[in-house]
């Protein structure tokens, strides 16, 4: 079964909008930056209108988990397991699932960008040394 859910949060200083998508067992999610302002019921119809959803960039498709127990915990107990899951994750200020995901994506394009970084450097620096073996070869090739 396919079903698409919209979330609008509060990430200070930013309102966004998070798009999740679950599609027989997998699980993905966009999100979208709003604005800065608390935004009215005028400034939402507007955005999903104005709003491409073929631009948005969803996360990979992750598996859901299938064994969600739907058991009730006590209070502390089910503190302390937020708590613990919280710690788990690597990301701080990552909350939900959707928060996690954007954040791995997030990590993902910034090792690539990082990569694509140092390898235009390193191409740069080998160009300039070409450059100046040859003009070397050429001071003393002689008259």
């Amino acid at each position: 079964m396919f079903t698409h859910s919209v979330t609008i949060t509060f990430c200070p200083p930013l309102w966004i909008a998070l798009f999740e998508m679950h599609d027989d067992g997998q699980y993905s999610v966009a999100r979208e930056v709003i604005g800065n302002s608390e935004p009215t019921g005028s400034d939402i119809r507007l955005f999903f209108q104005r709003l491409d959803y073929n631009r948005l960039r969803y996360t990979k498709n992750l598996e859901e988990s299938a064994n969600t127990e739907n058991r009730k915990f006590s209070y502390k107990k089910l503190q302390k397991k937020v708590k613990r899951e919280t710690e788990k994750t690597n990301f701080k200020y990552a909350f939900t699932k959707a928060q996690i995901e954007l954040k791995k994506q997030q990590e993902e394009m910034k090792t690539n960008s990082k990569r694509q970084s140092v390898e235009r450097r390193m191409a740069l620096e080998e160009k300039k040394f070409d450059l100046k073996q040859i003009k070397r070869k050429e001071k003393h090739r002689g008259h």
